[in-house]
Formats: C-alpha cells, sequence, structure tokens
C-alpha cells in the first residue's frame, strides 16, 4: 500500500492562494486526517492527491513515484465527495456496482462486495432506492460507501460525517476505521470537526488559510500545541485567555494580569528569561480545579449549563470571563462565589505573536 508525499505544493484559483507551499507526507496504511474551518484548502488538496486538479507548483509522489501528469484512474484512488456526487438515476445497489464494473469484477464479487459495505453502514436496506428517495444523511452514507466499497489503496474523504446525527457518526467512525485497516489502505480524511480527526486518526494536520500549521499525534497537537490558533481550534470549549505580564513578586514568578496573579514558580527554569514580557496565558475549561474556598482565583458563576456527567460554569473572575468544568455531582447556581486553580502542568503560555513558550 502507497506512502503519499507532497513536496512544496502551491495552489491557485486566479490571484487566491489555496494551497501555499504545503509539504507533507502521509505513510502507508496510515490514517490521516487534514483538520481545519471550511475554506482552508482541505478539499483541494484530496483533489491534488487524486489526480482531479494539478498543483500550479510542487509535486505529488505516490510509493514514490511521481504522480503529477498520471491520471485518477491510474492512481488507484477512490473519492468521497464533500458534494456526495451519487448517480440521480441509478439505484444505490447500481451506484455502488458502477465504480465496481469498471475494474472487471464478477457480478457476484460484485454483489459480496456491496451486500458487506451496505451491511456495515446499515443502508442494506436502500440498495434499490434512487438518491432523491433519501434523506440527506442516507445520501452521505451511500456516498460513503461507494468509496469504500471500490477498495482502492489510496482512500479520500472530503467531509464523510458532516451531515450525519450524533450517534450514526460514532457508529460510521468505526466502520470507516475497520475497513480501512482490513483492507490496508493510506486514508486521508477532511474535516472541520475535531472530535472526528482526534477520534479517527492516527496522525492529523491542522490547516488555515493553506497553510500546515502543525501536524502529528492527536495527543501531541492537544497537549502541545504550536501556537494560539491551534490550541483554540482544538479546544471542544471555549479556551479562557488570559493576557498577563511575567514578574517577581516577594521571591516567587508571577504571571499577573490585572485582576488576579497566577504563580508559576514552578515554571522558573522555563520561563525565567521571560520576566518582563507581555504573555498569554491559555487554560482549558477542564483543566481549572474548582473549589469553594481559597486559595485560587475568585470568581462569580454567572451561568450553569448542565451537559450530563458533568457541567460547564460560566464564571466571571473580577471583570474576566472564564468557562470550567465540574462534575454534575457539585450543585451550583448563579451568584455563587468559587475559587479555580490552574493546573499548571496542563496550561498553555504564549508570547504576544501567539507562538507557544510552554509547554
Amino acid at each position: 500500500m502507497p506512502e503519499i508525499y507532497l513536496e512544496n505544493i502551491t495552489k491557485r484559483y486566479g490571484k487566491r492562494v489555496v494551497v501555499k507551499n504545503l509539504t507533507l507526507k502521509v505513510n502507508d496504511k496510515e490514517f490521516f486526517s487534514l483538520l481545519g474551518p471550511p475554506g482552508s484548502g482541505k478539499s483541494t488538496i484530496l483533489r491534488i492527491i487524486a489526480g482531479l486538479e494539478t498543483p500550479d507548483e510542487g509535486n505529488v509522489y505516490i510509493d514514490g513515484r511521481l504522480v503529477n501528469n498520471v491520471s485518477p484512474l491510474e492512481r488507484d484512488v477512490a473519492m468521497m465527495f464533500e458534494t456526495l456526487a451519487l448517480y440521480p438515476h441509478m439505484t444505490v445497489y447500481e451506484n455502488f456496482a458502477f465504480p465496481l464494473r469498471k475494474l472487471n469484477l464478477s457480478e457476484e464479487e460484485i454483489r459480496n462486495r456491496i451486500k458487506e459495505t451496505a451491511e456495515l453502514l446499515k443502508i442494506d436496506h436502500l440498495l434499490d432506492r434512487r438518491p432523491a428517495q433519501l434523506s440527506g444523511g442516507e445520501r452521505q452514507r451511500v456516498a460513503l460507501g461507494r468509496a469504500l466499497v471500490k477498495r482502492s489503496r489510496i482512500l479520500l474523504l472530503d467531509e464523510p460525517l458532516g451531515h450525519l446525527d450524533a450517534k450514526l457518526r460514532v457508529y460510521a467512525r468505526v466502520e470507516i476505521k475497520k475497513i480501512q485497516e482490513k483492507f490496508g489502505q493510506t486514508a486521508i480524511m477532511s474535516t472541520f470537526s475535531v472530535t472526528d480527526a482526534v477520534t479517527i486518526s492516527d496522525r492529523m494536520g491542522l490547516i488555515f488559510n493553506g497553510e500546515l500549521l502543525q501536524v502529528g499525534r492527536p495527543k501531541d497537537l492537544i497537549e502541545k500545541p504550536r501556537n494560539l490558533f491551534v490550541a483554540k481550534y482544538l479546544s471542544s470549549l471555549p479556551l479562557n485567555l488570559i493576557y498577563c505580564t511575567l514578574e517577581y513578586k516577594e521571591g516567587r514568578l508571577i504571571l499577573s494580569s490585572e485582576r488576579f496573579d497566577i504563580d508559576v514558580s514552578m515554571l522558573s527554569e522555563i520561563l525565567a528569561k521571560k520576566v518582563g514580557e507581555k504573555l498569554m496565558v491559555g487554560i482549558r475549561p477542564s483543566v481549572m480545579n474548582v473549589k469553594d474556598a481559597p486559595p485560587g482565583i475568585e470568581a462569580t458563576v454567572d451561568a450553569v449549563e448542565p451537559l450530563g456527567a458533568e457541567n460547564i460554569l460560566k464564571v466571571n473572575a473580577g471583570g474576566v470571563e472564564m468557562f470550567v468544568k465540574v462534575p454534575s455531582t457539585r450543585k451550583y447556581k448563579y451568584g455563587d462565589r468559587v475559587w479555580m486553580e490552574p493546573m499548571l502542568d496542563r496550561i498553555y503560555i504564549f508570547d504576544e505573536k501567539g507562538e507557544a513558550i510552554y509547554p
């Protein structure tokens, strides 16, 4: 199965640069996700790999072979399009069978593949229907199935889970990964969903405005974001961002904001050379210990949002709005006073430009 290497890829549409000097290696049999907001260039990258778009600059290699001038059919790629691109005059079965017949497979093999894929995606009862008779979520699963049924060496998935409800998304993620691993495919998925990327990927890359900001294992991007944009995008809840100055106070190293201080003496080896500089502290709601008494950052509860086993508290710390996560067994209401202590080994610290200093 193939390794994919993109070397210094640039793509323009008119004066607009949608992919900027991008270099990326996707390993053999790896599931890689391109994560980013709409319009960041994810779909264009997939189309370049598939051979449906030609880069203005740079090279595409598959298994070490330069494929810039190789046709999509010769690249052995299956792609699910965000627009779904189903044939409206064909049944679901025929939509599945069409690319398989081009591979000169026997009708028995075609039937077996379609049956297996349709059962995995829970659409076997839809095989005799046309796309117009399906719901949006059903059409999405059919488009996904048509890409999976081909069992190409390379699987490209453009927003494959976008129209599925929450329960089906969970099931579809499991089945996509199962099929990819079963057939040893190299897979690349584009998505705006952090949850989808984190749960299914071996590695992922965050892309914004056509630039690849950071690549690594999901755990690495979450725990060690390269800059403020990466940290904000990967936070499932709003990232608490506090503007501070690093100072020494009474022998302690302190991140001092207008409203409160955070003692970071335990990080002195890392931060000592930054004393006097203006910094930004990023604290995810889940890495704040909430207490009913000092010490800590004093705050007042403004709102409580129940989320099953957890509650999200919106609090006001001397004019600074923050979000924190607490177990639902701890009862709070509007106006309650709380004290918060960030877990210093899990906070982020950025310079004025938003580049990571810690961790």
